[in-house]
């Protein structure tokens, strides 16, 4: 009887940081896919961010005849804030973003892994290419963060259990990101103006916001009555 006595295999799909990020071409392909991630939380694809955000609340609705469109109910789910732990829009649509958004984490750490330790391009253009991988990788954040609240924060490709932090803690890993990565941002895809953006979204979440008393009816409301002045009205006129 004959057989194998080395089975160890190295996969030519396998990327890993030993494997590939070795020239120009990879690392960008590399920061492709980061990007491409994208669209599992946008409409086209699996939209389920966007879905959460849209269908929980009265800016958009699903429409149920019949059949059709009831898909088990996470759509009536979804508008009605319903959903339990075991619900067919937690299955489906909340799960879907908790893994849309942590692949989208893992991606862009495998490459900067790869690419804060060494150098595989111009250094100005790997720069640019390090502080996208960040920009998009605390984009992410602020999805899971917006969804979830306290979320585990990985920086590294490491597959490990991870505890999770406070919405805080989250909150000041995304701000110390994006104003880190702004001076090396290119022109293109996450430039600076998208990650100032993303910080300025971001803020709500923020302790100052956070801990600031919520509001109370018993407020005394103010007497004077809203007037819109010059420098408010519409600059467009009848022709």
């Amino acid at each position: 009887m004959q057989a194998c006595t080395n089975l160890d295999e190295l996969p030519k799909s396998d990327i890993s940081p030993g494997t590939f990020f070795n020239n120009e071409a990879e690392a960008l392909a590399g920061l492709s896919g980061v990007y491409a991630q994208l669209r599992g939380a946008f409409p086209g694809y699996c939209c389920a961010y966007y879905a959460l955000n849209e269908i929980s609340t009265d800016e958009m609705v699903v429409p149920t005849r019949g059949q059709d469109w009831y898909d088990n109910g996470r759509w009536l789910e979804i508008h009605e804030q319903g959903w339990t732990p075991g619900s067919p829009s937690t299955l489906q649509d909340i799960n879907s973003a908790w893994v849309n958004g942590f692949t989208g984490v893992a991606n862009a750490n495998l490459a900067l892994s790869a690419l804060q330790s060494r150098i595989v391009m111009d250094s100005v253009k790997q720069a640019g290419v390090i502080a996208e991988l960040r920009a998009l990788r605390a984009f992410y954040y602020y999805q899971l963060m917006d969804l979830f609240g306290g979320v585990p924060v990985v920086t590294t490709p490491d597959v490990a259990q991870r505890d999770r932090v406070s919405r805080d803690s989250v909150f000041r890993f995304i701000e110390a990101e994006l104003l880190a990565a702004r001076a090396d941002l290119p022109r293109r895809g996450m430039r600076r103006t998208t990650a100032a953006s993303r910080r300025a979204r971001s803020t709500p979440y923020s302790p100052a916001c956070t801990s600031m008393p919520a509001y109370s009816p018993r407020m005394p409301a103010s007497s004077a009555p809203l007037r819109i002045t010059r420098a408010r009205e519409s600059p467009w006129r009848e022709a």
